[in-house]
């Protein structure tokens, strides 16, 4: 349960942070291995009454601790009771730490002056008892509130004053978190390499401990730090491995900020949208389970991003509308989501919305330079009172500053001729290949026609081979064995007669069932009546390896697209079944109001995807796909499993 992450954001081509999220050093406290007994047993033994006072506010303590990742209400309810009872026994140590974790809940919840009240009197409290571990981590969660308001300086004060405390008790634990959060200011002041080093301390220590989900934060912090440098494969290989890291540990919360870091680097610089909107959709259901407002707001945020790159400026201002709501309490986040609300009514056309987000955009920048700006006036007041200052200019630097005047009006002007010169020439280049283009699509848009007359020609066969095997044949079969069944009753068999007709009968029900599996296979009824998701569950559920998972919103589609999506999962899912040799295969699908995505995974044996035209019909499946204006993305590698991306454009006419 150990979070400390900052997730990024795209304004125009410039990358910055977005939100620092801190919870376990702003709690004070770091990732300790989870306890043997469970949340019910806990909540059991504090029911049951017999254990004593002191170890009732321990239990408060705890769960209040373990409820953070998960209900946040909760883990602020069992704080409140735990203070309430060691005030009364006057137990001022669990009155800091009860204290701390009320502090940590109201952070979460971006409540950020509660939460320093309640941690200023943590502080009090663990002055009075001369307890340094949780003045320390109290320093650190004040440190991290700083933090989130961009008071770097400050914050990088509060985490040097617990270190050393916490390297005098030999809590290896502790420090790594520090050494993590460290990395995460530095992000913030744009010091890649003194933000890699403290990173890299923290995954030292981690791995020394075998701390999985700590080793998680740091891979995602490096992930974060090779994506600020544009080396955009190691960038994505941390990535990976951070959410691996938080997978196998079950932590959600720092699980939904990886998989937003992920789909950063597949928005900001792959350009691939779908793979980026896969991620933070993952990321925002995660968060929006688990109730915690900046984790959301950073979601939407990156939804809102992406939306505006795929020119979806209506879905763009939408999601930044939703992020504005939940919550506004990280000014760097705050100042994208005023920018995606300004540039995406500029597109809409509505005018006056835009220049209302605009002069709040502004009034937060100018806020902020503000500060920056007296500061600066401050120490150039003192420079210039110290030195002393030559009032009087000469006539020659008059001159001299005369003729610089004319010389860069001259080259400005030639700049300027150039520039036109070359977008001319751009211009016609431009139209030429505007040409080629249309040319080329023509010819697309023919096979395109051709391909799909004869998905349209097969579906249509299918279904009345389907139609007529099921009610044709079936019918013929069921009606064979009623008669059967009538002339065995009018009939005297001998016992072996009895044992051979009974074996006759057993071939005609076995015969039936198989004609109705074909013939639910070849178009299942259950597709035309309920749609694509309830199919889909049904064809799975008969299948012991597979898992079906499903997101979005379940309206009706287009019937040739549904026909599509289920014939494409169907013959992935049979691919995966008879040649990868896989011991699970993981279905997904997502549907949103404009697209629909199916993704197949497996753990088999996996195959080079350059060779797809070799591989198990793969090439027919992608041209079928490309025919209803979709694309088709395969990852996998020779003994690594394999991942297929189907998506379409529901928006799109099929």
């Amino acid at each position: 349960m150990s979070f400390i992450k900052t997730s990024k954001i795209m304004v125009g081509n410039k990358l910055i942070l977005d939100k620092k999220f801190l919870f376990i050093l702003f709690a004070g406290l770091f990732f300790f291995n989870v306890k043997a007994q469970n949340l019910d047993s806990l909540e059991n033994m504090l029911r049951n009454g017999k254990i004593s006072v002191n170890e009732k506010i321990k239990l408060f303590e705890e769960l209040s601790w373990e409820y953070l990742s998960t209900d946040i209400d909760k883990s602020k309810q069992f704080a409140k009771q735990g203070v309430s009872l060691a005030a009364q026994q006057k137990d001022e140590t669990m009155e800091a730490k009860l204290y701390q974790r009320l502090g940590v809940a109201y952070y979460m919840k971006s409540q950020m002056d509660t939460a320093q009240i309640y941690l200023n009197k943590a502080l009090e409290k663990a002055l009075k008892v001369k307890d340094k571990k949780i003045e320390a981590t109290v320093y650190v969660s004040t440190g991290n509130i700083y933090n989130v308001q961009g008071e770097y300086q400050k914050c990088i004060q509060q985490y040097l004053k617990a270190l050393p405390i916490f390297e005098k008790l030999n809590e290896k634990e502790r420090i790594q978190a520090i050494y993590g959060n460290l990395g995460a200011v530095f992000m913030g002041l744009k010091n890649l390499d003194e933000a890699e080093k403290n990173y890299r301390k923290s995954e030292k220590i981690n791995k020394e401990l075998d701390n999985a989900s700590g080793l998680g934060q740091s891979y995602d912090g490096l992930s974060r730090i090779f994506l600020e440098r544009n080396i955009i494969d190691s960038a994505l290989v941390y990535g990976q491995q951070a959410v691996k890291q938080f997978e196998k540990t079950g932590n959600l919360y720092n699980h939904s900020i990886a998989l937003n870091t992920i789909a950063m680097i597949y928005y900001s610089n792959l350009k691939d949208y779908s793979m980026a909107k896969r991620h933070s959709l993952k990321s925002y259901a995660i968060a929006k389970e688990m109730g915690i407002p900046g984790v959301i707001a950073g979601s939407l945020n990156t939804l809102s991003n992406i939306s505006f790159y795929e020119k979806n400026y209506k879905q763009c201002v939408a999601y930044a509308t939703e992020a504005l709501k939940t919550d506004t309490t990280d000014v760097n986040i705050l100042t994208n989501i005023y920018t995606n609300l300004t540039r995406g009514n500029i597109w809409l056309g509505n005018k006056q919305q835009a220049n209302n987000y605009l002069d709040k955009y502004r009034l937060l920048i100018d806020k902020r330079a503000s500060e920056e700006y007296q500061q600066s006036l401050s120490e150039m007041q003192t420079k210039y009172e110290t030195e002393e200052k030559d009032i009087k200019i000469s006539s020659m630097q008059k001159q001299g500053q005369f003729y610089g005047t004319m010389l860069v009006s001259a080259i400005l002007g030639l700049l300027l001729l150039t520039v036109i010169l070359l977008l001319r020439q751009k211009n016609i280049k431009a139209k030429k290949q505007l040409a080629e283009q249309k040319v080329v699509q023509l010819e697309q848009e023919k096979q395109l026609v051709a391909t799909q007359a004869l998905l349209d020609g097969e579906t249509a066969e299918r279904t009345r081979l389907a139609r007529d095997l099921h009610d044709g044949l079936g019918g013929m079969l069921s009606a064979i064995k009623l008669n059967l069944n009538d002339v065995k009753k009018g009939i005297h068999l001998d016992e072996n007669d009895i044992i051979r007709f009974n074996q006759a009968l057993e071939m005609l029900e076995t015969s039936t069932k198989e004609l109705r599996r074909v013939a639910h296979n070849m178009m299942p009824e259950a597709l035309s009546r309920y749609g694509l998701k309830t199919s889909l569950q049904d064809f799975v559920r008969n299948i012991s390896k597979a898992k079906f998972h499903y997101f979005g919103d379940d309206t009706r589609l287009d019937p040739k697209l549904e026909v599509m999506v289920y014939r494409t999962a169907y013959e992935l899912i049979n691919n995966a079944l008879k040649h990868a040799e896989a011991k699970t295969i993981n279905i997904e699908l997502v549907q949103q109001p404009d697209s629909v995505s199916l993704t197949v995974q497996d753990d088999g044996k996996g195959f080079n995807p350059e060779i797809i035209k070799d591989v198990n019909g793969l090439q027919n499946i992608k041209s079928r796909v490309e025919s209803f204006n979709g694309t088709m993305n395969i990852i996998s590698l020779p003994g690594e499993g394999t991942e297929i991306n189907v998506d379409f454009k529901t928006g799109k006419e099929i």
